[in-house]
């Protein structure tokens, strides 16, 4: 079963699963398949069910790709609605095939006194690329994760997490009251558990009211009602809770990490060898 999604300059690396107990491929570097691209992606979502991978792609362009994994073949939609075209920022995947994408519009500046200031919105289109809602202006995000159990699309920014239910009948997004608040400073990742009853929302300062290492085990709608916290040994930098809901795997830019979600305790973790910063 595919489970990881790498970017290696033009290269999109697809990695299999392999048994916890003989390593992970992000360890041992075992690759899949691979599949040559003519420029370099960025932000890559994958649909594991349907076998695609979703992804936008650096120089940015108004283009949201998607790689068929099955095949190899690449197609690409262009983000329109409004009268805009949207660069897209970043993706998570919503009911029905759906997409939720965080977007950007180049020309916001020739907007004179438009409804977004910084030229970002929240936008959720279909598999064939059109608009299933209008899309919403938005201050300063950074990350957007969908949660399918209880239906809330979190949108993180560098401090505040921001949740808005969602209804797929009508594909409505309504704000959910008193969740627009600062957990975190400089946070740069987000991720949600399986059963949508834990957040980990990664801030090189800590999710706590002093710096702190640790990455602070968040329920959905009382942020700091909280349920311990797994601690690093530097400033947290990204994690996400994997698909059974067991493990938490979380970098500090230095190792990788891998906790046991409920207990909190370290499993293991790994230098990654990179070079300096």
């Amino acid at each position: 079963m595919l489970t990881h999604i790498s970017i290696s300059n033009y290269t999109i690396v697809a990695a299999l699963e392999i048994d916890f107990a003989r390593g992970m491929t992000v360890i041992t570097g075992e690759t899949g398949a691979t599949y040559k691209f003519n420029t370099i992606p960025d932000e890559m979502l994958l649909d594991a069910d349907a076998g695609l991978v979703y992804f936008s792609t650096l120089p940015e362009s108004e283009r949201l790709y998607i790689l068929d994994i099955a095949s190899g073949a690449f197609t690409f939609h262009r983000l329109r609605e409004g009268g805009r075209d949207f660069i897209p920022v970043d993706i998570a995947l919503g009911e029905d095939d759906n997409v939720f994408t965080l977007l950007f519009d180049p020309l916001y500046e020739l907007e004179e006194n438009g409804p977004a200031e910084e030229g970002l919105w929240m936008g959720v289109f279909n598999p064939e690329g059109d608009p299933v809602s209008p899309a919403i202006p938005l201050l300063s995000p950074v990350r957007i994760e969908y949660d399918p159990v209880r239906r809330h699309v979190f949108l993180a920014t560098e401090s505040n997490l921001v949740t808005f239910e969602f209804d797929p009948l009508t594909s409505g997004l309504t704000f959910v009251p008193g969740t627009d608040i600062a957990v975190g400073s400089g946070c740069t990742d987000f991720s949600i558990s399986p059963d949508g009853n834990r957040l980990a929302y990664s801030c090189p300062a800590g999710n706590e009211r002093t710096p702190s290492t640790a990455i602070v085990d968040m329920d959905p709608l009382e942020y700091y009602n909280t349920d311990g916290k797994w601690i690093l040994e530097n400033a947290p930098v990204s994690a996400v809770l994997d698909q059974s809901g067991k493990v938490l795997i979380a970098t500090d830019g230095i190792k990788l990490y891998f906790f046991d979600v409920s207990t909190h305790l370290l499993h293991s973790s790994y230098s990654l060898g990179l070079s300096e910063g």
